[in-house]
C-alpha cells in the first residue's frame, strides 16, 4: 500500500444521508495515497447516528464527538490525519479529480503555496457553476469567495493553529482561515478547473444563519480588528498601496455603520461612519448612510 499523501476530512452533522455520495466520490479517484477521516459532530438525527456507526463497523475512520461546530470538527480530523496535504469535504458535497491530479503536483512543486482552490459544479436544489478567480487581497479581505473545499498543506494549517474555534457563530470559518494564512505570508493558487461538486440547499443552516442581519453584524465586528491589522501589514509589505488601504478601510467601516444603523446602534454606527469618511468615503455615500437611516426609520416605522 502506498504512503498516505492526502487526507480527506469529512465533518458531518445530521447529513448522514449524503455521506455515501461524498465517500464514493473519493473512492472514484482510485488513488490509494488518500485516506478518509469522518468526524460526526454530535449528530442528533437517528438516521445520521446509525449511518456513522455503520461506517465505523465497515472499517472507516469515523470519530463521533459532542457537537462543537465545523471548525472544531475539521481541526480534530486534521490532527488525526496522516497526509501531508488536506482536503476538507463537506458531507453533502462531492470531490472531483483535479485536486488530486493537478493540485497535488502544484503544491509539491511550489513550497511557498499553502492552498490550491478551484471551481465548482452546483447541483441539488439548483444547478449551475461557481467559477472563481485568483486571490485579490482587496476582495478577500472584504468578503470570502473561496469555498472550504480546497487542497492545502497541513504545515500551513499548523502555522496558524488551525481553524478559529472562538468565532461567535459556526460560520465563515473558512474565511477566517484564509485570512490567517495570508497574514502568515502563505500564497494561494487558483486552479481553473471544476474541482468539486457543491450541493445547493436553500435552507442550509449556514446560509440561514449568516442571512440574519444581527448575525452578520456580530461576525463582521468579530473579524474587523483582524481585517484592519491585515491591510496595515499588507501595506508594509508592499502588497497593497496607500490608496487601496484607505479604500478598504472605508468600505469595511461603512458596511459596519450600515449594519449598526439598521440594528439601532446609532452611536456605533456613526463611529464607523466617521472612520469611513476619514478614509475617503464619498460624501454622497456618507450622506446616504448618515442621513438616510433616520428617514427610513420614520417612513417605515
Amino acid at each position: 500500500m502506498s504512503e498516505i499523501k492526502i487526507s480527506v476530512i469529512i465533518p458531518t452533522y445530521n447529513h448522514g444521508k449524503f455521506l455515501e455520495e461524498a465517500i464514493r466520490s473519493v473512492h472514484e479517484l482510485n488513488d490509494d495515497r488518500i485516506e478518509i477521516i469522518i468526524v460526526d459532530d454530535g449528530s442528533s438525527e437517528l438516521e445520521s447516528q446509525q449511518i456513522s456507526k455503520e461506517l465505523q463497523l465497515q472499517g472507516y475512520s469515523v470519530f463521533i464527538r459532542e457537537n462543537a461546530g465545523v471548525a472544531a470538527s475539521r481541526n480534530f480530523g486534521i490532527r488525526k490525519a496522516k497526509g501531508k496535504y488536506i482536503i476538507p469535504l463537506d458531507a453533502d458535497n462531492r470531490i472531483l479529480p483535479p485536486y488530486i491530479k493537478e493540485g497535488l503536483q502544484i503544491l509539491e512543486s511550489n513550497p511557498e503555496l499553502a492552498v490550491v482552490f478551484g471551481d465548482a459544479q452546483i447541483f441539488g436544489e439548483k444547478g449551475g457553476t461557481w467559477e472563481n478567480h485568483a486571490v485579490q487581497l482587496d476582495e478577500i479581505i472584504f468578503e470570502n469567495y473561496i469555498d472550504n473545499c480546497t487542497i492545502f498543506r497541513k504545515e500551513a494549517w499548523e502555522s496558524v493553529n488551525g481553524y478559529d474555534e472562538n468565532a461567535p457563530f459556526h460560520t465563515r470559518e473558512d474565511w477566517f482561515f484564509w485570512l490567517a494564512l495570508l497574514d502568515k505570508g502563505w500564497k494561494f493558487h487558483y486552479l481553473k478547473a471544476f474541482c468539486f461538486e457543491y450541493r445547493f440547499l436553500q435552507n442550509s443552516k449556514v446560509r440561514t444563519r449568516y442571512s440574519l442581519l444581527k448575525n452578520r453584524l456580530i461576525i463582521n465586528e468579530y473579524i474587523y480588528p483582524t481585517q484592519m491589522r491585515l491591510i496595515t501589514n499588507f501595506l508594509a509589505k508592499g502588497e497593497l498601496n496607500a490608496n487601496q488601504l484607505k479604500e478598504i478601510k472605508a468600505k469595511l467601516s461603512s458596511q459596519l455603520a450600515h449594519y449598526h444603523f439598521i440594528s439601532g446602534s446609532i452611536i456605533k454606527g456613526y463611529s464607523y461612519l466617521f472612520t469611513s469618511i476619514s478614509n475617503g468615503l464619498p460624501i454622497k455615500k456618507f450622506l446616504s448612510l448618515g442621513l438616510g437611516w433616520p428617514v427610513r426609520r420614520i417612513k417605515y416605522g
